[in-house]
């Protein structure tokens, strides 16, 4: 059996190198390789080398001088049967898809329904054009690799150009805030010594006048004093001199008593330090991601592994893929769990709210402002980067849920009525800029790109921003309370309803599809009292929703399948938490919570 196989192997005049020349073979010619390239990883013979020399003239060529660098290869060793080693592999196991030797036929393949020998197959492949098509297949994949390495090395220049760039940036801002410290510096300065030289002249006057009394009054008591050898008309005289001057100096000693004492202080203006002490660097550092276009779209179809074993089980393949050479280096996983450190309390109560104040929504400007709901004061509100309220605008009802249209408009719902209020930044000032009328009640609120997504209770709808009902989406059971409220994902591919009393999370996709379910005891409102449940979904796609009885905000996967972490609970001072908000320019969680006259602001780690 063995000798009928090893005598049908047709070898005829071919010849078998250690290294053959990469460009031959790709054109049906078997030539010795002289040199080798390790920017291409291929051989070449001496006249294939000299075109690459022209194209590639900055790649290292190695010549057979060096050839103990070039890749290791055993020709004899790789034709040997790992098993019995002392047998060449001649025959190909279509069955088990495995090189074998003859000996391995004879003992483990002989009930194999197709055996064939090597050479035939090698035949095969050659008519078929596989060969050749293998060969195709991966020198482009292997172009494609080359010029993905050298797209990343200039990646990598440019990041690097960046990375100076920026520190420029950030030392010129720097040298920007140290002057303008600097000029507040002068001006307080300044202030300082027009307010010590005004005082020093009021002082100085005060001791002249004071001199000058003194020296008036100590004349007059001396010649008062020697009035016994003088006339008694002279006498008066004197009498009369003195009186008028002791009249004068009374008056100043009386304008000078009733004068202040005059002292110095210095009240610094904590705005400053305050305004530093929320911020956590002097900028964003952010990221974009492009993707990189191959440098080679490849026409051939996909090589399988049953294909590859058509060419004696050599197997090639990428392990990263096109689509995957454009993963950022960031962090940007909306299942990435989000922990917090210290925290702080912020006042938003003012002298115009009678009752205590119920958060009920926030959101955030582009500049940095914030914009909360005061559910019980009826009012919005508008706060700086310093958490402190600069304005209010009232409302004609309780404010339940609040989303960000634009870059200065928002829309809130207000309990009990068909309406949608936009409400808009101008100067400072928080102004209706107007009421969207509907047929249903509104209660949670979701924008995006456009889209409004509004629940009232027993429905999730759909409208464009302008009030056209595209659809309804969604319809709950009849049974089901009214206390829902909902959120959208950053590619609106997911809009999430949080329902406080059945404790759960309802996860629709963009045509109202229930994708999950999710219930968990954490999630619960007060029963006894009708609560719309805080959610938020962060620019990150992270989910986060408020458990108002179990005084803890959880955060969920993308799916909202499954609870991925208690992000703050009472441990960490929340109380009834009815709104949540992630703060990205901040780097902070912002917690508003029910009948709570400030709210806490989580620095995260």
């Amino acid at each position: 059996m063995a000798s009928k196989f090893e005598s049908s192997i047709h070898r005829g005049s071919d010849l078998f190198f250690d290294f053959s020349c990469f460009t031959c073979q790709e054109n049906d010619r078997n030539t010795e390789a002289e040199f080798y390239c390790e920017e291409c990883s291929k051989c070449y013979c001496n006249k294939c080398v000299e075109p690459h020399n022209y194209l590639f003239k900055k790649h290292a060529i190695l010549s057979k001088e060096n050839i103990s660098k070039w890749p290791e290869t055993n020709v004899a060793e790789q034709e040997k049967c790992q098993e019995h080693k002392k047998e060449k592999l001649t025959i190909f196991c279509e069955d088990h898809s495995q090189l074998i030797c003859h000996v391995c036929h004879v003992h483990n393949h002989l009930k194999c329904s197709y055996i064939v020998l090597i050479a035939d197959k090698v035949k095969d492949l050659l008519q078929k054009g596989d060969f050749r098509q293998l060969s195709e297949t991966v020198d482009t994949q292997h172009r494609q690799l080359i010029q993905m390495k050298d797209d990343f090395e200039e990646n990598m220049k440019s990041l690097e150009k960046s990375y100076n760039k920026i520190l420029d940036e950030i030392d010129a801002l720097r040298k920007k805030i140290t002057k303008s410290l600097d000029q507040l510096e002068i001006n307080t300065r300044l202030a300082l010594d027009t307010m010590l030289a005004s005082m020093r002249t009021s002082i100085k006057t005060d001791i002249e006048h004071c001199t000058t009394s003194i020296k008036n009054i100590t004349c007059l008591t001396e010649d008062w004093c020697g009035r016994k050898d003088t006339s008694e008309a002279l006498s008066y005289i004197k009498y009369k001199n003195c009186h008028d001057q002791s009249l004068k100096t009374d008056a100043v000693l009386k304008a000078m008593t009733t004068k202040n004492k005059m002292t110095l202080s210095f009240n610094p203006d904590t705005t400053i330090q305050h305004a530093l002490s929320t911020l956590t660097g002097l900028g964003q550092i952010l990221s974009k991601v492009k993707q990189l276009q191959t440098a080679e779209s490849t026409t051939h179809k996909t090589v399988t592994r049953q294909e590859m074993s058509k060419a004696c089980n050599t197997v090639f393949s990428l392990q990263r893929q096109p689509s995957d050479v454009n993963q950022p280096s960031v962090i940007c996983d909306p299942n990435q769990v989000i922990r917090v450190k210290s925290s702080k309390k912020y006042r938003v109560k003012t002298m115009n709210d009678a009752l205590e104040c119920y958060i009920t929504g926030i959101c955030e400007k582009a500049a940095g402002e914030l914009i909360i709901t005061d559910h019980w004061n009826d009012n919005v509100k508008l706060l700086d980067q310093t958490y402190k309220v600069m304005a209010h605008c009232d409302l004609p009802g309780h404010p339940m849920s609040i989303c960000s249209i634009d870059s200065s408009l928002v829309a809130v719902t207000v309990c009990f009525v068909s309406k949608v209020l936009f409400i808009r930044v101008t100067n400072g000032q928080l102004v209706i800029d107007r009421i969207l009328e509907l047929q249903h009640r509104c209660w949670g609120i979701a924008h995006h790109k456009g889209n409004l997504y509004i629940t009232n209770g027993m429905a999730l709808y759909h409208y464009t921003v302008d009030g056209r009902l595209v659809s309804k989406m969604y319809e709950y059971s009849s049974g089901s309370r009214i206390d829902k409220n909902c959120a959208v994902s950053p590619d609106g591919a997911r809009i999430y309803v949080a329902n406080a009393a059945s404790n759960q999370l309802v996860t629709h996709s963009r045509d109202g599809r229930v994708i999950s379910t999710l219930t968990d005891p954490a999630l619960g409102g007060n029963s006894a009292f009708f609560c719309l449940p805080g959610i938020h979904v962060t620019d990150l796609g992270q989910v986060l929703v408020c458990g108002v009885q179990s005084n803890t905000i959880i955060q969920v996967d993308m799916d909202g399948r499954k609870r991925l972490t208690e992000v703050v609970t009472a441990r960490d001072g929340v109380t009834n938490p009815r709104s949540v908000y992630y703060s990205k320019h901040r780097g902070s969680l912002i917690v508003g919570m029910w009948e709570r006259d400030d709210i806490r602001v989580y620095e995260a780690q």
